[in-house]
Formats: C-alpha cells, structure tokens, sequence
C-alpha cells in the first residue's frame, strides 16, 4: 500500500476490491440474522453438537446492526479471537522477515540457484513444487503455513518465464488440493474420524488414488497454463503486475552483500528451522494427539531466523531491523482483511442462526436415497464452509449431525468423511471468506475476481469430478 519496493506489498486496487466483496458478505451475514429464527443446539464438553437437542431461541431478534459494522473489532472477544491475532502477527513477522531477505540478496541467490539446477528442466521442477505442496497438505494439514513460501515461489515463476497465477497454483493452490485430498490431515480426517469412532487409516487407499488424479489434474492445468503464457506473456491476466515484479526484482540483482554462500546458508537455515516446526507439530497431532499451534512456533522461527540471518549478512542491526519493520508495515493493511473474513462466522454464530441453517439442513437429509443424501451431505458442507473456514470447527459443528443419520440411510461413515473433507478443502482456494487466500491474493497483488477467471474451469472440473468420486465410492462399498 506504499510506493517502497518491498518483497511482500499489499496493491490498492487488489485491497479495496477485496475489502468491498467482504463488507458485501458482511451485509448479508446480518441480513440472514434478522430473516431466520434464531436456534441453538446443546453441546458437550468438547463443543460438539448434541445431535437430538436443538431449540428455537424466541427471545432472539437478530443482531444488532451496530455489531454488523464493529464485528472485525468484536470478533477478537470471540472463541476465534487468539487465532485471528496470532494470524495476524505472523503475517506481519512473515512480511519482515521477507524484507530481510530480500534486502540482503536472500531471495537472488536462491532463485539462481534453483534456475541453474532445473535450467533445462522446469517442468519437472513445477511439478515437484505441486507434489511438495500437496504431500505435505494431505498428509498434515499444512494449508495457512503456505502462505509463507509464495513471495519466493511467485518470484521463480515469474524466473522461468512464468506469471504470478502459476506461482499461486504452485504454492497456494497445491496445498489446497491437498489439504482437500486428506490422506492423514489431522485437522479434517483426524478430527472427523475421531468424532465417527472409526480409524484415520479406514478408506486410506481410497484417499490415497484420489489425490493421485487431483495431482494431475492441478499438474496438468497449471503445465498447460505456463506453456501458453510463456508463447504469449500479455495473455496473462497479470501481466501488467509481472512485468513491473520483473522489473524490481531485476533492480535489486546488484546487492551490497557478495557473500552468497553466507547467505544461501543463512535463509537455508531459516527455511529449514520452520519446516522442522511443522512437521514435528503435525506429527505429534497426527500420531500422539498433542496439538501444538503451529503458526506461533513459525512466527518465532521467521522472527528469530530472518533478524539473525539479516544481522549475520549486514553486520548492523539497526539495519535489519529497520528492513523488518519496513516489510511488516507494507502487509499491514492485509491484517483488516483477516478481521473482515473472520467477522462473518462471527455474525452469523453470535446471531445464533447457524445452528438453525444445519438443524432444517440436517433435517432434509432423513429419507432420502443414499446418493442423493452423499451429495447433500456435500451441499450441506461447502455451505457451511462458506462460513466457517476451519476445518477442525466444521468437523465438530457437522459430524455428530452425520454420524447417526448416515447409517439410517445406508452410507458409511467412510463416505460421510470423504464428504467433508471434498467440501471443506478444494473451497479453500476459491471463497472469498476464507483469510488464507485473501493474504495470499493480497501479498500477490491479484484481485479475487481475477483470481476467479483463472481458476473457475478449474474449480467447477474439481465440482463434478469429486461429486463423480462420491458416487463412485457409494458404489464400491467405500
């Protein structure tokens, strides 16, 4: 939002189209407040519905509308609020320690040096980023922490002849694919399997084909994509943002600082430092059951790493200090997108209606045939995903409603979580109430409603291919 030539900088036109999507959203969160009876369910002691224990509230006339416009300032006294600041904090730690790097040469030396040993091999190495980002989605429920890689994974698209959107689909949308894919994600299949009582592993090779075909379908769409960009650039729909990213990141090839093995080695460190946080923490959630938040220990790890590396290179901490806080600032404004998206959940659950929209919801399913019912199982979770973005809530706000329906209706608990997971993932990278993607689209200086021409074949192929695999799996037994 400044005109400093950062790494990480939030584009105004990008923001603010952002900003007007999510006030709209926020509008009609408060409207269906006012429009649907207010009703709640009972809970347990872990916050899990109580299936046969649902009431109307009479007493509830909708939110107020003064709580409408203060919800992203309210939201932080809600059971979200520590989420959405240690969120927000991060992001401002991930752009400061970013603008370290690239002050001192970090991201230069490495891009080379990924150039030099794919040169003649892109291809292969696009696919391999895609694996990468998938393997670590489906099988620990890595989807937010992306968010840290993009600058570097936009920055060797645009290298290799690429454009910004390939960078996207390397990094943000890999991880969602396979976050949605589910293998062992401990946040989607963990949680919904704990709550049916069935193993994580049931089904597991099911799971396992599934994410083969959504890795190549996102291979295949993304290889496709990069080749007509590279015959043609300005047939990008960023291709005016590329071309000034290009022109920066060409400026800053001089750097004061020549010792590159000193700085490989430093941000190598770095890297390697958060991804040992989070595949100790999310091996513990997936094999002991210690859930260990993530996204704090990665802040420490980038805020200790990208101060220390700066200092190491630079020899003056006043100067890398002052590269930190410049890049924290030029993400500043991203941390009120945070707040915005995560006001919606909070109007509509503090209005008490949602329980109410999954009550008439769950109600439809009851005698319906089993395909049809697998499918509105589906529905009833990309609606609910629209808002309420984390998977481990929706699991325990959605299942304890399907666990005692699906065998009324002659569906296995497998396929009931297979449901969930296809509507809680993939919708990861396309709604625009999900903050993930608005962080990353902000941070890539894309608008959500180019982000929406580029992906939507992609998106409506994903639809009716996992609606196919849902039926699929009915009939084979799954």
């Amino acid at each position: 939002m400044n005109n400093e030539k950062n790494l990480i900088n939030i584009s105004k036109k990008s923001f603010l189209s952002v900003i007007i999507i999510l006030f709209v959203l926020m509008v009609a969160a408060g409207i269906l407040t006012k429009v649907i009876p207010a009703g709640e369910y009972a809970r347990d002691a872990e916050g899990a519905i109580i299936s046969d224990d649902f009431h109307y509230l009479t007493e509830n006339v909708g939110l107020a509308f003064w709580k409408w416009a203060l919800a992203p300032f309210l939201v932080f006294g809600s059971s979200d609020g520590l989420t959405i600041a240690m969120i927000s904090l991060f992001l401002l730690i991930l752009g400061g320690a970013f603008s370290v790097m690239d002050k001192t040469g970090g991201i230069r030396v490495i891009i080379d040096k990924l150039i030099n040993r794919f040169k003649e091999r892109k291809y292969t190495l696009m696919r391999l980023i895609i694996l990468v980002f998938m393997v670590f989605g489906a099988f620990f429920g890595i989807f937010e922490e992306s968010v840290a890689l993009l600058p570097i994974i936009i920055l060797l698209s645009l290298s290799l002849g690429w454009d910004t959107m390939v960078g996207i689909g390397m990094c943000l949308l890999a991880a969602g694919f396979g976050f949605a894919s589910g293998i062992t994600n401990p946040f989607s299949v963990g949680i919904a399997s704990q709550i049916a009582g069935v193993n994580l592993l049931d089904g597991v090779l099911y799971r396992l084909l599934i994410f083969g075909v959504m890795y190549l379908m996102l291979s295949t769409f993304l290889v496709s994509y990069a080749k007509k960009i590279e015959k043609d650039p300005s047939r990008s729909p960023s291709f005016a943002i590329d071309s000034q990213k290009s022109k920066d990141f060409g400026e800053l090839e001089e750097i004061p600082y020549k010792n590159k093995s000193l700085i490989l080695k430093s941000y190598v460190i770095m890297f390697s430092s958060v991804l040992l946080v989070v595949i100790i923490s999310s091996l513990l959630d997936l094999f002991a059951g210690l859930s260990i938040p993530t996204i704090p220990l990665m802040a420490l790890a980038f805020l200790i790493g990208g101060l220390l590396s700066g200092y190491l290179i630079t020899r003056d901490f006043r100067k890398t200090l002052a590269y930190f806080l410049k890049g924290a600032l030029s993400v500043a404004p991203a941390v009120l997108l945070i707040m915005m998206a995560a006001s919606i959940k909070y109007i509509i659950t503090t209005g008490c209606v949602m329980d109410t929209i999954l009550y008439k919801l769950s109600g439809l399913l009851s005698g319906q045939s089993p395909v049809v019912a697998i499918l509105m199982i589906y529905g009833l979770v990309l609606s609910v995903q629209f808002f309420i973005g984390s998977a481990s809530a929706k699991a325990y706000l959605i299942m304890p409603l399907l666990v005692p329906l699906v065998s009324i209706i002659g569906i296995s608990k497998e396929l009931s979580i297979l449901a969930f997971i296809f509507g809680d993932g993939y919708t990861n990278v396309i709604f625009p109430t999900n903050a993930v993607l608005l962080i990353g689209l902000s941070i890539a200086s894309v608008n959500y409603t180019t982000w929406l021409k580029f992906t939507w074949k992609l998106q409506v192929a994903t639809l009716l291919l996992t609606i196919t695999l849902l039926i699929v799996g009915y009939y084979i037994g799954y």
